[in-house]
């Protein structure tokens, strides 16, 4: 089961650089397996969505899909990529241009705590330019559209460091040598993602899966945190995710990849039910995530885990006192983990099948073994393993500097079934 004789086609992956992107060709093989051992009218959902890869791959099989996702970023590069967009986007895009080079006014439309830090005058001038040219375009999934663009726009010009997921700005010299245009990297992007979108619309009308410009079968993507609950009525057959590897604070920061882009993007433009105020902490988001938070009573929840996962329990004895302290972020984790498994059991039908990709990490130079944690937790709720693959980390947006990637070079993707 490699994707080696699969369509290398990115899926409109690069609208906007999002950490730690699944990869569809190495999905699409499993989850083309996974459907012709499954009923017609098959059901997907992924309730770690992120960048929706796999949403966008299961549609290219006729798929009805559900995918869901604490980050109100993760929503709105999902909304985008799972909508069937017209020829109405490149002539909205035709008359923006022209719009754009006109703008002149130098009024900032956007305020916050450390702004000034995080970019250049100039800069807040452009993007504020820009900003207003969205707002006043009518269709809101065109918005949608433009408001990814200036959020991949601002991952590029603003002060904050590239190589890390966690914010870190600039040297001064750094930043005074950085002469950037964010409505030059506007068009440039705007440009590349309508091409990539279209391409990706073409695959689909090639395999007869669109009708009237709308894909035949349902596809919905939905802001919420799945540790509480999934928001959804319908069951489903078939689960493709890959949970974060670890708490957001020392694993992947996917808030803070987000905090400065969703400053300038209006929720009501995203789903008016966020209920969760991301604009005021940089940390809000990772710490609404898994092992986000901590607990109030370890030794109950302590004791609950280790009876269902002898993996986790030999892990975290083999630390003194001290180290267990920083140890208990990992006890947390698979708490928060353990109780979205259970949320996702509740959606799905029997004989399904669900496959995991999961990455092993350090903590205290020892290896959390996610594979096996994992399959013990599931084995506990009467759910077997199937099969698993292993492949190298190749493909991901990863920072060159990062003390998480630098002890991940592999990750599984463990395949089971009930």
């Amino acid at each position: 089961m490699n994707g080696d004789s699969f369509d290398r086609n990115d899926y409109a992956r690069k609208i906007l650089n999002y950490p730690a992107m699944m990869v569809p060709s190495v999905q699409e093989p499993i989850i083309k397996t996974l459907i012709d051992a499954l009923p017609e009218n098959s059901t997907m959902i992924d309730p770690f969505m992120g960048a929706s890869n796999t949403i966008i791959t299961s549609m290219r099989y006729g798929i009805n899909s559900f995918g869901q996702d604490i980050n109100p970023l993760s929503l709105l590069i999902s909304q985008v990529k799972t909508h069937i967009y017209s020829e109405d986007l490149k002539i909205s895009f035709s008359n923006f241009k022209k719009r754009l080079s006109r703008a002149r006014s130098e009024k900032i439309d956007v305020s916050f705590k450390n702004i000034d830090k995080w970019f250049k005058s100039e800069v807040q001038i452009e993007l504020s330019q820009i900003r207003r040219l969205i707002i006043q375009e009518e269709d809101l999934f065109i918005r949608k559209f433009y408001w990814v663009t200036l959020a991949e726009v601002i991952r590029l010009t603003n002060n904050d460091r590239t190589s890390t997921f966690k914010m870190h700005v600039r040297t001064q010299e750094e930043i005074d040598n950085r002469n950037l245009s964010p409505k030059e990297y506007f068009e440039k992007i705007c440009k590349r993602s309508i091409n990539d979108i279209f391409e990706v619309k073409k695959k689909l009308i090639e395999n007869d899966l669109l009708e009237n410009d709308k894909y035949k079968y349902n596809v919905e993507v939905t802001w919420g945190d799945s540790k509480e609950k999934l928001n959804t009525d319908k069951k489903f057959n078939l689960l493709v995710t890959s949970p974060p590897y670890g708490d957001n604070h020392t694993t992947v920061t996917y808030g803070q990849f987000s905090y400065l882009p969703l400053q300038w993007i209006p929720v009501e433009d995203i789903d008016e039910n966020i209920s969760m105020n991301y604009l005021d902490v940089i940390q809000e988001i990772d710490s609404r995530s898994l092992g986000g938070k901590n607990i109030s009573d370890y030794s109950t929840i302590e004791k609950e885990l280790f009876r269902k996962s002898k993996t986790l329990k030999r892990f975290f004895k083999n630390f003194n006192s001290e180290e267990r302290l920083k140890a208990r972020k990992v006890v947390s984790f698979i708490y928060d983990l353990d109780t979205t498994i259970d949320n996702v059991l509740e959606k799905m039908m029997p004989n399904s099948f669900y496959a995991w990709t999961v990455g092993n990490r350090n903590v205290n130079n020892k290896e959390v073994e996610n594979d096996k944690i994992l399959t013990e937790l599931l084995a506990t709720k009467g759910i077997k393993n199937f099969t698993d693959l292993e492949r190298e980390i190749l493909s991901k947006r990863m920072p060159d500097k990062n003390n998480f990637s630098k002890t991940m070079s592999k990750e599984k993707i463990l395949i089971y079934n009930s």
